[in-house]
């Protein structure tokens, strides 16, 4: 999505005034994360598919 798409969207919920920073999705999410869970996110993708698609019966 260009920037000027994206402010085209804004402007649909009456806010055209806002700008967009440009950011990279990485950038972005950055100030949301807790530096404390950084060394659990390496192989979480992983993990959580074996775990669910063991063939363990947990029932």
């Amino acid at each position: 999505m260009t920037m000027k798409e994206l402010e085209n969207f804004a402007s649909l919920f009456g806010d055209s005034s806002k700008k967009f920073e440009k950011t990279s999705l990485q950038g972005a999410w950055q100030k949301y994360a807790n530096p404390n869970l950084i060394p659990l996110e390496e192989g979480a993708w992983e993990r959580a598919v074996v775990e669910k698609y063991s063939t363990d019966s947990k029932d």
